[in-house]
């Protein structure tokens, strides 16, 4: 009896324990708390991938859906804020540009954008568009990863080698309709690099070579490099993680942007987990189509 009252009373204390500590941190779960919150409508909402949860952490953000996990709900969500983006395209891009600028971003790192942006890409060179992924983290970015590449020769270098054009830092991927702009080499101004005259006509040049152009941007609470990439999209996505990130820290990034103009398109819940008590467990329970 003594055994079996400490398990009971084991188990119920670290039940509360654990409720506790979540209720303090309050993350980031509820879409429609965050919409509430921040005023922001909540785009899409990806789900886990079985697969890439089964891989290191650091592995799983380097892979492609369409590559490991094709038939999963995670690549469905990501196809609907494709149709989501479309949708809510202007025919034109700013400036009467060809290209439609995709600026994705998150409220501190990873919450998972370069998973998102890379596969937002994928996507859309399903449909026969040319696209072009830039690196705009010329602090940190890794988006190079998923693509098999090297960082050299990147954004970073355009801007600071005399001898880099347009094509030497443009590089064509595996993959048919995708082109890539790497971080390139480590910079000690990158917020000034962005603010440049020079920046402002590489993307007026790049614009009517593609369809969609997706800018993997920094964290908006790391660094102010996406308040002035924002100047140059028609979407502007904020990425934040379930059951990760911190509620307050995305409603006070959300209100940074703001305070600098910058209209939040959406946010996109990524990696969101079935749970016995969510009311978001549909995601799972129901799929039309193939699913393995």
């Amino acid at each position: 009896q003594i055994w079996l009252l400490s398990m009971f009373l084991g188990t119920l204390l670290g039940a509360v324990l654990a409720l506790i500590k979540s209720l303090l941190r309050n993350v980031v779960k509820d879409p429609e708390r965050l919409e509430e919150k921040t005023g922001v409508p909540v785009v899409a909402t990806i789900p886990r991938s079985p697969l890439l949860a089964r891989l290191d952490k650091n592995k799983a953000s380097r892979r492609l859906l369409a590559y490991t996990d094709r038939d999963s709900l995670s690549y469905e969500a990501i196809k609907s804020l494709r149709t989501s983006i479309m949708f809510g395209m202007p025919e034109e891009g700013k400036s009467g540009s060809r290209a439609k600028v995709v600026l994705i971003t998150g409220e501190s790192p990873g919450v998972g954008k370069s998973f998102v942006s890379s596969n937002l890409s994928e996507v859309f060179a399903q449909l026969s568009k040319k696209v072009l992924v830039i690196d705009a983290d010329m602090r940190l970015g890794e988006l190079h990863k998923v693509f098999n590449m090297t960082q050299d020769n990147g954004l970073a270098d355009y801007f600071q080698k005399e001898n880099h054009n347009l094509q030497d830092v443009v590089h064509p991927t595996t993959m048919e309709n995708i082109d890539f702009i790497p971080r390139g080499e480590k910079p000690h101004n990158p917020s000034s690099l962005l603010s440049s005259e020079k920046f402002s006509s590489l993307m007026k040049e790049l614009s009517t070579h593609y369809d969609y152009i997706v800018i993997d941007s920094p964290p908006v609470l790391a660094a102010s490099d996406a308040m002035i990439l924002a100047q140059y999209a028609d979407k502007v996505l904020m990425v934040t993680r379930y059951d990760d990130s911190i509620e307050g820290q995305l409603v006070y990034a959300t209100k940074q942007m703001q305070k600098a103009n910058v209209n939040i398109d959406g946010i996109v819940l990524n990696d969101v987990r079935q749970g016995l008590m969510s009311k978001y467990s549909y995601h799972y329970s129901y799929a039309y189509g193939h699913n393995k």
